[in-house]
């Protein structure tokens, strides 16, 4: 699905994202401006209680005439743009609505299948993609902000170019999809770009890569398409600017009036979204491929975990995450869960969590520092207690147990003498006797004290930073914790905004740590390399991956990248938790993968209808 390939930063739970939500969802209100929006009435792609009767859903049953799947989702993203956003709260709200060229098969990874394009043919010796699209494909309607109706569109390969067009400028917010196509070896800009998309006809594009790229099937065909007559034009309707390489055109994009709504292809439709409140998708009844067999998704902003849990135990969702690991060992005993009308689930999550340091911050330039806070948090405890032995500590970037994780380096040990000696080594010393180091730096006392934030809604994440404040103290460094709502988070992240952070990164089946941890994203702003992070070693290490097709040569090369990264420490790599939840009873034919969202929707279909507002 959308988005599958590369990581994306993780809000509360670290999966079902978007998939819980309350039973009773009063009516969107008319809005504009970036408060949200409501869409469209039926159109002629959806027609309440219609259903396509001819075509089976991937579950391999017929579409509900009037079934509501009843969703939801922690905070509000900061936008819904398919090409800027990279957050898991986004991904969620998308994935129906967008889709890309091939999505990569559930069951098998390995594999990518058609969707927007029908087949492809890979040329090694130009190294050059023959796409060749769907043909009849057509764009949800979507209203412009004056009130005029963008009918249904074509979608054909001036679609495919444009999309491309807009990650490769330089000036628009897209830096995690760009830094698969740069090369950051490049002496001119006319090099800048590993990749030359061209059109050969309405139905054919061509994508050319200048070298070889071990991921490049994944990012040609697996990048979300957007829609060009949509994305081109102002809020009137008209064009932002002809020269879409151009800094006027990527403002008027960064910014762009469609970025509270959703324009796709897909199986759902967007309907609406109000900040705060809830987004409603509908069945595309026209839809090429196999239709969603719900009618309706609904999703409602459900910030706190405990009201969510509750719900879900007395049935009043369809599916949700259990984020609190002791919320769900207690639902064992719930009447609901012994009576069957509720079930329970758990297992693997491509993903981790971490402690990230802003290393452009003066404290945390010292090496021995950053590993001083690493040995003052007990992540063992941490995993015991708040997640209930739900969890594994973790070393490193890469998935534990992954063949690019080099299982022989040892999490670091929980160890504040080993602390102390790191900080007086580095010349922290606590001169006022207030409990907190400090030491001159360009000849002012600065006290050794960092603001961490965190997701404001995540009672976990609360309770985590409690034990790192806590532990920190007794080593003598000062913790502020700021919890922070997910939309201004996304934005500190991307301006460099803050000190330190608790996060967590979905991760794609194979992966290309360029994003996170080469030189060339430190300094760009919107850039997933947040932290700042620099190891010359390390990009050439990271750029030799990238060209390099031997598996036991890539196996060599992520352990190398594995263990200068644990030396380096720019993040307290803190642990992988398992995915806890449950659903409604009535939601059949569910099945766990190991890519994310670890669940297929889409094969979903249940025994029992839920009407709107029940």
């Amino acid at each position: 699905m959308l988005k599958r390939g590369f990581p994306v930063l993780m809000a509360a739970s670290i999966t079902m994202l978007g998939l819980a939500a309350c039973t009773r969802s009063p009516s969107v209100p008319k809005q504009t401006g970036p408060a949200g929006t409501t869409a469209l009435s039926p159109t002629a792609g959806e027609t309440q209680g219609a259903s396509d009767t001819t075509k089976l859903t991937r579950g391999g049953v017929k579409p509900a005439a009037n079934d509501v799947l009843m969703l939801a989702y922690p905070d509000d993203p900061d936008t819904l743009n398919a090409v800027t956003s990279s957050d898991s709260v986004s991904e969620a709200f998308q994935r129906h609505v967008y889709e890309s060229l091939a999505n990569q098969s559930y069951p098998n990874p390995d594999e990518f299948e058609p969707a927007l394009a029908t087949d492809w043919q890979f040329d090694e010796k130009t190294l050059t993609f023959t796409i060749h699209l769907r043909k009849g494909v057509k764009w949800h309607p979507i209203e412009l902000p004056n009130g005029t109706i963008l009918p249904e569109t074509e979608f054909t390969s001036r679609d495919v170019k444009f999309t491309f067009d807009c990650v490769l400028n330089p000036h628009v917010e897209a830096a995690h999809i760009r830094s698969y196509y740069e090369n950051p070896q490049a002496e001119d800009a006319s090099k800048r770009y590993k990749i030359d998309v061209s059109v050969v006809d309405k139905y054919t594009v061509k994508v050319r890569w200048t070298e070889p790229y071990f991921l490049a099937e994944e990012y040609t065909v697996g990048i979300p398409i957007i829609p060009r007559h949509v994305y081109s034009v102002d809020e009137n309707g008209e064009p932002i600017s002809f020269d879409f390489s151009s800094r006027e055109f990527a403002d008027g994009f960064n910014n762009h009036w469609a970025n509270t709504k959703m324009c796709g292809t897909g199986p759902m439709i967007f309907k609406g979204w109000e900040r705060n409140n809830r987004l409603e998708l509908a069945r595309n009844e026209n839809y090429w491929g196999q239709p969603y067999y719900f009618s309706r998704i609904i999703m409602r902003a459900i910030a706190n975990d405990n009201t969510l849990t509750q719900m879900l135990l007395q049935n009043e969702l369809d599916f949700s995450s259990i984020a609190e690991k002791d919320q769900y060992l207690q639902a064992k005993e719930h009447a609901n869960v012994k009576a069957g009308k509720v079930k329970l689930v758990d297992y693997d999550y491509p993903g981790y969590r971490y402690l990230g340091f802003n290393l452009d911050r003066e404290i945390f330039k010292d090496k021995r520092v950053r590993w001083a806070i690493s040995h003052s948090v007990p992540v063992q405890k941490i995993i015991d207690q708040v997640f209930k032995g739900l969890a594994v500590p973790i070393t490193g970037p890469f998935q534990p147990g992954s063949s690019a994780a080099d299982g022989s380096i040892q999490p670091v040990p929980y160890d504040p003498d080993r602390a102390r000696q790191l900080l007086d080594e580095a010349g922290w010393k606590d001169t006022n006797q207030d409990g907190v180091r400090d030491r001159k730096i360009n000849n002012a006392d600065v006290p050794l004290k960092f603001d961490l934030i965190i997701f404001a809604d995540a009672t976990a994440y609360r309770t985590l930073a409690e034990i790192i404040k806590e532990n920190c103290r007794k080593v003598g460094i000062e913790v502020q914790i700021s919890p922070t709502k997910w939309a201004l988070m996304l934005q500190k992240l991307r301006k460099h905004e803050f000190d330190a952070a608790i996060l967590g990164w979905s991760m794609g089946w194979r992966q290309d740590p360029f994003q996170l941890w080469h030189s060339s994203q430190a300094d760009i702003p919107e850039s997933s390399n947040h932290v700042g992070y620099r190891n010359k070693e390390v990009d050439q290490l990271i750029e030799a991956l990238r060209v390099t097709f031997d598996h036991a040569k890539q196996v060599e090369l992520y352990h190398k990248i594995h263990r200068l990264i644990y030396d380096d420490q720019p993040y307290v790599f803190l642990f992988a938790d398992r995915a806890t939840g449950a659903h409604h009873a009535r939601i059949e034919n569910i099945k766990f993968y190991k890519i994310r969202p670890c669940v297929d929707s889409r094969e979903w279909f249940s025994s029992m209808p839920r009407a709107l507002g029940q």
